[in-house]
C-alpha cells in the first residue's frame, strides 16, 4: 500500500511537470498545476500507511521536488493570488510529506528528527517560492523599464518633431511677414496677417504640447540626417572592424528628416552595441534602400569568430536602446527587427516614405 501510495502521487507529480502542450503550460503558469499537486500529495500523506523505505524513499524525493518546481513556475507567473495559494499548499504539502517516513518507523523518531525532517522538507519548497517570486520581480522590473524606455523615446520623438515643425511653420511666418513689409494690396495683406496669426498660434500651441509631454530638464538632442552617416560610420571604425557601407545614393535627398534623424540613432545604438557586447567582431555591414513599394530598408550586422555568443548574450540581458528606438519606429509607421545570426546580430528597420519618387534596389 506505501509503494502504491508513493508512486501514484510522484508519478502524477512529474507528469503534470513533464507534460508538453500549450494548456498545460497554462495550467503550469496558472497554478492550477501546483496547487492540484500539493492536493494529490496532502491525500497521499494523510492516507498512507506503514514507513516508507527503500526505493519508495527515492520516489518521495522525485515528488519534493516536482512540486517544488510546480511552486516556482506558479510564483513565476501566476496572478498573485493564485501564486500564494500554490506556494501556501506546496509548503504544507512537502511540511507532512515526511510523515510518510516517520510513520511506522523502528525505532520510532525523535520529536527533533521530526522537526528537522518537517523543516527541512518545507525549506526546499519555499526556496523554489522565493527564486520564482525573484524572478517575478525581476521580470516587472524589466518590464517596467521597457515601458519608461518606450515613454522617453516618445517623448524625444515629440520634441524632435517640435523641432521640425516649428522649424517649418517659422518659415511660413517668415515668408508672411517679409510680404507685408514690401506692401502688398489690402486683400493680400489680410490674408497674410492671417497666415502669420495662424502659424504664430500654431507654434505656441506646439510649444505648449512639448512641455506637458517633456521634463524641464529633459536635454535636447540635435536632428540627424541621413547625410550625417558618414561621419558617424567612420568615428566607428577603429582598424580592427571592417565596416562595409551601401547606402543607395538617392537616400540623402529622398528620405525626410524625422525618418533620416531616426536612422541614424539606429546605426548609432547599432554600433554601439557592437562595441559593447561584440568587441571579437571583424565586420559590420550597412545597407540602406529603398525598395518597389517604396519603403525605406535599414539593415546593420556584425560578425565575428565570438559574436554568435555576444548575440546570446544580447538576446538575454540587452539594455533598452533598441527598445525605445523601437517605439520612434512604430510611431512613424515602421517596423524594427533584432535577432542573432549565424555568427553575430542583426538590426533591421522598415518605414514607409511619403508619397514620390521611389527609388531604385540595389
Amino acid at each position: 500500500m506505501t509503494w502504491v501510495i508513493v508512486s501514484v502521487s510522484a508519478l502524477v507529480a512529474v507528469l503534470v511537470l513533464a507534460l508538453p502542450g500549450r494548456r498545460w503550460r497554462r495550467y503550469r503558469q496558472g497554478g492550477v498545476a501546483a496547487c492540484a499537486v500539493a492536493v494529490v500529495s496532502l491525500v497521499a500523506s494523510l492516507a498512507h500507511t506503514g514507513a516508507v523505505i527503500g526505493l519508495a524513499g527515492g520516489w518521495l524525493l522525485v515528488e519534493l521536488f516536482a512540486l517544488a518546481l510546480l511552486v516556482q513556475t506558479a510564483v513565476r507567473w501566476a496572478p498573485i493570488t493564485m501564486a500564494l495559494a500554490a506556494a501556501g499548499l506546496g509548503t504544507l504539502a512537502a511540511a507532512v510529506q515526511p510523515a510518510r517516513m516517520l510513520w511506522g518507523a523502528t525505532p520510532p523518531p525523535t520529536r527533533a528528527e521530526a522537526v528537522f525532517l518537517t523543516v527541512c522538507w518545507a525549506t526546499v519548497v519555499l526556496v523554489a517560492a522565493a527564486v520564482g517570486g525573484l524572478r517575478r520581480l525581476a521580470h516587472r522590473r524589466r518590464t517596467r523599464m521597457m515601458a519608461r524606455a518606450r515613454r522617453e523615446e516618445r517623448y524625444a520623438l515629440a520634441g524632435d518633431l517640435h523641432d521640425l515643425v516649428a522649424h517649418d511653420v517659422t518659415g511660413i511666418v517668415l515668408e508672411a511677414q517679409a510680404s507685408q513689409a514690401e506692401g502688398g494690396t489690402a486683400p493680400d495683406g489680410q490674408t497674410l496677417s492671417r497666415i502669420e496669426q495662424a502659424g504664430l498660434q500654431a507654434l505656441a500651441a506646439i510649444d505648449r504640447t512639448v512641455d506637458v509631454l517633456r521634463d524641464d530638464d529633459a536635454p535636447r538632442q540635435g536632428i540627424y540626417r541621413i547625410a550625417d552617416l558618414p561621419a558617424l560610420i567612420g568615428r566607428f571604425g577603429n582598424g580592427r572592424v571592417t565596416v562595409r557601407v551601401d547606402l543607395a545614393p538617392e537616400l540623402p535627398g529622398r528620405v525626410p528628416r524625422e525618418i533620416g534623424d531616426a536612422m541614424y540613432r539606429l546605426v548609432a545604438e547599432a554600433l554601439t552595441n557592437v562595441r559593447r557586447h561584440a568587441p571579437s567582431a571583424r565586420v559590420v555591414s550597412i545597407s540602406g534602400l529603398v525598395d518597389g513599394d517604396n519603403i525605406l530598408r535599414f539593415a546593420i550586422t556584425d560578425a565575428g569568430a565570438t559574436a554568435r555568443r555576444a548575440a546570446r548574450w544580447r538576446a538575454g540581458r540587452g539594455g533598452f536602446g533598441l527598445v525605445g528606438l523601437a517605439a520612434r519606429i512604430e510611431a512613424l509607421g515602421g517596423t524594427l527587427h533584432a535577432a542573432p545570426t549565424a555568427d553575430g546580430w542583426s538590426v533591421t528597420a522598415a518605414l514607409p516614405l511619403p508619397p514620390g519618387k521611389v527609388g531604385t534596389t540595389r
